[in-house]
């Protein structure tokens, strides 16, 4: 079931995907439509077994000219001013000038002026709604496909993506001009490259479509069960779409589980994870996350070929956990205070935060659920040598103190993780990050930095209220992650 990738081997490697007579079918089909709509489509068609094409769908084409003649443009000949960068690729056509306002974190999203040039190492779909004031957009990662670029075509907005190294170029308040056609960045505002109409805005806001979308987005997309832990996550609790899909997850990982043990398959369970660690790591072996079969019921590192849940055991490994930091009278009282107020934090109380931690992995994928101490993560990744489906998505929640504490303690890992480039929110005491389209070895050093959080964070949320305390940790985080990223100064 499913999609299933191949390496083609022998004389079909070089054999066309389509033959001379299809391309031409396909190219009539295409002037066909462009003559009934009156301007060029973007098609999507699929091809049959019986070798007829069969048109899927269709839609108006964003027209972005890759030449240095642009219609509608008189461009001079030479450069009009002194390049900064040029490259990457035209996700909406036009040229605009701007200071540069550079996004890297939430906070600097309500900062963002307006008529600034929007630059971003990654084209973020959340950055949309800062269109509506920006003059242009500069990314050094994203998509023409994506929903940052289409919303800046809807909005006329200039915009280049895949523009490698601009965050290392550019520097906030810097004036520029953005000729996204020719893919040029030029130091100051260029008034030749300014004198041009303004575009016609097509916003499909008030449309039917657009409303009736509208209505329907408030039983899919919110959701209400955040915690599997609590009372409330059952599914009479499910108001949309997304809580279905959150409790069929939950239940379906508990499931997986439990099924080597509980239906006595013995050779589909889980295998423990044998190192010299003194936490239970237990393995699921979804397909081809072992190099070779495993026998018995203990698995070994150099066993595994999973490359992300590899990459998160060397950050877990890389520095031993130097047992929980002092604690101060109040952050003591803290936590005894919650443990007579949760049941689950009780010693001697069966507790879920006592339970396991589990991998679910195959050679590029890697989920780790995770419960040390009071509080519990979560880890998923793909990481394979195709950067545009390459993600890693981390969420962290818990802790043994009060909230105040764990507030401070998500708001201190969610810092780190923003300097390296994921997107984090929190909600209370949880944190959701998330980071995507970087490649392999980026990736893998990402995961490094999981994999270490992941263990030295523990009840660290008992110390969040004494600064000193506070800054030691942060000191030595930041020194180890700067070995661990190989960025440590001489």
């Amino acid at each position: 079931e499913g999609v299933c990738r191949l390496d083609l081997t022998g004389d079909i490697r070089d054999r066309p995907s389509l033959r001379d007579d299809q391309v031409l079918e396909i190219a009539r089909m295409a002037l066909r439509l462009e003559d009934y709509y009156g301007s060029p489509q973007d098609i999507e068609w699929a091809l049959h077994p019986d070798g007829s094409i069969i048109l899927l769908q269709c839609r108006p084409l964003q027209d972005v000219e890759k030449n240095d003649t642009i219609k509608g443009r008189d461009y001079p000949q030479e450069d009009p001013g002194p390049v900064i960068l040029k490259g990457g690729f035209t996700a909406s056509p036009g040229a605009a000038a701007g200071q540069v306002f550079i996004v890297e974190k939430d906070a600097e999203i309500l900062r963002f002026p307006k008529g600034a040039v929007l630059a971003s190492v990654q084209a973020l779909p959340r950055l949309a709604i800062l269109l509506n004031r920006a003059s242009a957009v500069i990314a050094e990662q994203g998509s023409i496909t994506g929903h940052l670029a289409n919303v800046a075509r809807e909005f006329g907005i200039p915009a280049i993506l895949g523009l490698k190294g601009a965050l290392e170029k550019l520097r906030n308040d810097q004036w520029i001009t953005i000729d996204a056609d020719r893919r040029r960045i030029y130091e100051g505002r260029i008034e030749a490259l300014l004198k041009k109409g303004t575009r016609k805005k097509n916003f499909m806001e008030g449309s039917p479509i657009f409303n009736s979308l509208a209505a329907a987005t408030q039983y899919i997309v919110p959701l209400n069960l955040l915690d599997p832990d609590s009372p409330r996550f059952i599914p009479g609790e499910c108001k949309t779409f997304h809580d279905i899909t959150r409790y069929c997850h939950e239940k379906v990982l508990d499931e997986m589980f439990r099924f080597g043990r509980d239906h006595q398959f013995p050779e589909k369970s889980s295998k423990q994870l044998f190192v010299d660690v003194p936490m239970q790591w237990w393995v699921l072996n979804l397909e081809d996350g072992f190099k070779d079969k495993v026998e018995g019921k203990y698995v070994r590192p150099e066993d595994i070929s999973s490359i992300p849940m590899l990459a998160l055991w060397q950050g877990i490994t890389a520095f031993p956990w130097e047992g929980p930091p002092p604690v101060d009278g109040k952050g003591f009282m803290s936590v005894m205070f919650r443990a007579t107020t949760n049941p689950s934090l009780v010693t001697g109380v069966r507790s879920n935060y006592g339970d396991r931690n589990y991998f679910m992995i195959s050679k590029n994928y890697c989920s780790l659920s995770s419960r040390l101490g009071f509080h519990f993560s979560i880890i998923e990744s793909l990481v394979s040598e195709r950067p545009a489906e390459n993600y890693i998505s981390f969420q962290f929640k818990g802790g043994a103190a009060d909230d105040a504490r764990r507030g401070k303690r998500v708001m201190f890992i969610k810092e780190i993780l923003e300097e390296y480039h994921f997107r984090a929110e929190i909600r209370e005491d949880s944190l959701i990050a998330r980071l995507e389209g970087y490649e392999e070895d980026f990736m893998k050093v990402r995961l490094k930095i999981l994999g270490y959080l992941t263990i030295h964070t523990r009840q660290l949320d008992m110390i969040m209220s004494n600064h000193a305390s506070v800054e030691y940790y942060r000191s030595k985080i930041k020194k180890d992650l700067s070995i661990i990223t190989g960025t440590e100064a001489d």
